[in-house]
């Protein structure tokens, strides 16, 4: 079983909530091969709205077999379908494979050098959205605030390299994420107002509100 606790604890998920075995079975049956973090993932965290569905789309299991074209299986989309993420069907044996992003669905590029590395990255940009206590605004920030960000805060290990020009995790705590995208733009969120707060007094200086 593929581990999925930094997901878990950044949402205080404490129990699956996901596909059933049968449903899995059956777009198995649709699609042949299915790398299993992907299966893991489905069956664990695939039903959890928060982490799945507050920003952008976990393609659910139903609708999968519709998302494959020829040569990817896309399972992820952007909310308004600006770009989607896929994995090459010619990967789809393998356990963990690469994620790659399209604006069009014919150019193709990596975003991320495995599956589990993708999962966790979408967890982070879509906790800036879900978890209880936010931001609620973006801000834009200068280089030395950036390297303040960066110097303060440790680097969550993950990162989306295509989409919205690249977007940076950092944090202190497990349950709180600080995204930095688009080269300079910054929000974060945590599930815990005293970790919140933490953060709030010192981002909430920092740059200019968007």
């Amino acid at each position: 079983m593929t581990d999925f606790s930094t997901i878990k604890k950044l949402f205080h998920i404490t129990e699956p909530n996901g596909f059933s075995v049968d449903e899995m079975q059956m777009v198995k049956n649709a699609l042949g091969n299915l790398p299993q973090t992907f299966v893991d993932y489905y069956t664990e965290l695939g039903k959890i709205f928060e982490l799945n569905q507050s920003q952008d789309s976990l393609v659910t299991l139903d609708r999968l077999p519709n998302y494959a074209t020829n040569e990817y299986l896309i399972f992820y989309t952007e909310n308004q379908h600006v770009c989607v993420w896929g994995i090459r069907k010619d990967d789809l044996s393998k356990p963990n494979p690469p994620v790659y992003m399209s604006y069009d669905e014919k150019e193709w590029n990596l975003e991320t050098e495995t599956l589990t590395n993708f999962f966790t990255a979408m967890a982070y940009l879509q906790a800036g959205f879900a978890l209880e206590f936010t931001s609620e605004t973006f801000y834009e920030l200068e280089p030395n605030e950036i390297n303040f960000v960066t110097e303060n805060f440790s680097n969550k290990g993950v990162s989306l390299t295509q989409w919205v020009e690249g977007a940076k995790f950092y944090g202190n705590y497990d349950d709180d994420v600080i995204v930095i995208m688009s080269s300079n733009q910054m929000f974060y969120a945590s599930n815990s107002e005293e970790h919140f707060d933490e953060m709030n007094a010192v981002l909430s200086k920092l740059g200019t509100e968007l």
